[in-house]
């Protein structure tokens, strides 16, 4: 089941905090993952740091989104 994230910022330069529209929130660790094929450009800790929600899920200015982790 796919659940929209209602809020999103970063913590440091690898975590998101998120909540969901279900009322859930934690925090998301990327560490593994950024510096990796598209998620190159969240090497960047100006660019990650830019995380917001769009109501659905998490996007950054450089145009990336994680709609597809943010199923639980």
């Amino acid at each position: 089941m796919k659940y929209n994230v209602s809020k999103a910022w970063a913590v440091d330069d690898t975590t998101l905090y998120l909540e969901f529209d279900d009322g859930r929130r934690g925090t998301y660790d990327m560490s593994k993952i950024i510096g990796d094929g598209i998620f190159k450009k969240l090497s960047d800790p100006t660019e990650f740091r830019a995380a917001r929600s769009d109501g659905f899920t998490v996007v950054w200015p450089c145009g990336l989104d994680i709609a597809c982790l943010c199923q639980r």
